[in-house]
Formats: C-alpha cells, structure tokens, sequence
C-alpha cells in the first residue's frame, strides 16, 4: 500500500519505520526533505521523503482528488492545561474530514506515544490501537495497518467517537507524568 505520512517526528517516524518494514511504500512529508538528518532518519526508516508544505499544498489543491482516498487522524487537538482544543460536541477528526469533502477519515494512532508503536507489546499484552470512522473499507484497511504497526486493532464504531478518543489522550500523557514514562499503553481486556 502507498502511504504518504505528514511529519516526520517521533510519531510518524515509527509509523514509517512499522509500514516499510512491512512492506508498504512509505513517503515521509517533510519541512526540509533535504535535510541531512531527515534523509538519513528517512533511509533508515525505508522511507522516501517530499517536502510537507508542497505535500499539504497538493492535498488543499486536489480536494476533489481526496473524494473516496482514506485518511487517517493521528492528531490530537490540545489546548494549554493540557486540555481538549475541541469539546465532546465534536471532534478534530471530524473537522477533517468537514474539510475533506469525500475523503475516508478514520481517527487512529492518537493514544500512545512513539515509545509504544516502536516495541508495542509489554509483558506478552499487545497495546491496544484504538481507531473509528464512517466507512467499513476504510475502517478494515486502517485495522491492518494498525496491526502491522503491532497494535491489537480495538474498532470503537463511527467518527463521531473520535469525541472519545481524543480525550483518551489525555489520560495517557497524564498517566505517563504520573509514573514517569512514556512507555506505558492502554488496551481492552476481554472476558
């Protein structure tokens, strides 16, 4: 599968370094592709790069071109505190795919750090990858990729429970402040 991943930090770098691995085309959208850092961490991730600004440009340009393409949220809207930048009335993912007009919006990645998508299983549990969207395709294919990263892909039904997903950032980072690491996860255990 072709993937384009905006950002090349932390969080889209272990993306890309998972879907490559797995055998996916992989571009990284960066600030400066010419960077020597960047073409180096993009090499050994099994990347390509683009520069981010064109990436975005094309993306704002082609909206129409969007029209059945899948997009997946990672983001996650934080105000100052940190707390929520948008309430339980909506969600950022939902605001995308307001501005996407026909684009497949799926909200994933979005409850763990990139400590976790690098090594995300602890003690034989895999970390859960939570994910949601309107459309059934995009919300299989957004599965497999979430379950090649190594996440137990968790379906939690439409967008609209992005609302739920976004906050449940939040208890993450708060957990990870309160036992000082970054490497801690959720999941859903099943009886």
């Amino acid at each position: 599968m072709r993937v384009a991943i905006i950002g090349s930090g932390h969080v889209g770098g272990e993306l890309a370094r998972a879907w490559a691995a797995r055998g996916h085309d992989v571009v990284l959208g960066a600030r400066d592709p010419g960077d020597p850092a960047v073409v180096a961490r993009a090499a050994s991730l099994g990347a390509g790069v683009a520069t981010a600004a064109s990436a975005l440009d094309a993306v704002v340009a082609a909206l129409g071109a969007l029209r059945g393409t899948i997009v997946v949220d990672c983001t996650n809207a934080i105000a100052p505190g940190p707390a929520p930048r948008v309430g339980h009335t909506t969600s950022s993912a939902e605001e995308l795919a307001r501005r996407l007009p026909g684009a497949r919006v799926v909200k994933a990645f979005n409850t763990q750090g990139a400590e976790i998508l690098r090594r995300p299983v602890i003690d034989g549990v895999a970390a859960a990858g939570f994910y949601c969207g309107d459309d059934d395709d995009a919300r299989r294919v957004v599965a497999g990729l979430i379950a090649d990263v190594g996440l137990e892909p968790v379906d939690v039904g439409p967008l609209r429970n992005a609302r739920l997903l976004e906050p449940l950032m939040l208890l993450w980072v708060a957990t990870s402040r309160a036992v000082g690491s970054r490497g801690v996860a959720l999941t859903l255990l099943r009886r």
